[in-house]
């Protein structure tokens, strides 16, 4: 599915917080007017909303952009769940 306009541009916003990257000021503001992004001094981070919101548009958007900790969350979660899994992924064929 593609998104809109605005929803495309507020995933870059979010997208260009979450790498560090530059972003237009205007489109900045509007994530932290938004409150998906919050300020600390120089630095933005995002919020609790704003990863739900990262998720959900680049879900819509058939992307699966993770930081490395969910990532390795999702792993720990996937194994605590079925320990037999990582046993037999450990096993040589």
């Amino acid at each position: 599915m593609a998104l809109s306009k605005t929803q495309s541009r507020r995933l870059g916003a979010i997208l260009s917080v979450m790498f560090n990257e530059e972003a237009p000021d205007d489109i900045v503001k509007e994530v932290v007017e938004g409150g998906y992004v919050e300020k600390e001094g120089d630095k933005l981070r995002l919020t609790d909303k704003g990863n739900d919101e990262r998720n959900r548009l680049s879900t819509l958007a058939g992307l699966n952009i993770k930081y490395q900790s969910e990532r390795n969350a999702m792993k720990r979660k996937s194994l605590s769940a079925n320990p037999e899994a990582s046993i037999a992924h450990q096993k040589l064929p």
